[in-house]
């Protein structure tokens, strides 16, 4: 997306890299959470409760994407986009969002699957 912008692509390419970690980190400590809770389970003690920490990293993953998106679409790209870019930049924010949904699945389903499937 950096080629799409006449200046600032920097910013897009760097906040696209830290939305990057962030799901790095949010499926990572879900596959953690699930581990506890399954190395608590054979060890007959108590997990630990980590459903506001899901809910937060949750929250956050539905909220911050699509809000960049949003910024970068009407604010960044309006005022440094190149005008014979715009398909690009349109077709590189579909893939990101299809992106950010799917992670968005898996992140519900990760974090929330025993409940949604009402074994918990």
């Amino acid at each position: 997306m950096a080629g799409t912008f006449v200046s600032h692509g920097w910013i897009a390419l760097a906040i696209t890299i830290l939305g990057l970690l962030f799901a790095f980190y949010a499926l990572a400590k879900g596959l953690q959470w699930l581990g506890e809770k399954g190395m608590a389970k054979r060890s007959k003690i108590a997990p630990p409760d980590r459903h506001a920490a899901k809910s937060t990293l949750f929250i956050l993953w539905t909220l911050l994407p699509p809000t960049w998106l949003y910024c970068e679409h009407i604010f960044l790209y309006r005022a440094f986009g190149k005008s014979n870019c715009f398909d690009s930049f349109a077709h590189a924010q579909w893939i990101v969002a299809t992106g950010w949904l799917a992670t968005l699945v898996a992140l519900a389903f990760v974090y929330f699957g025993r409940e949604i499937l009402g074994k918990d």
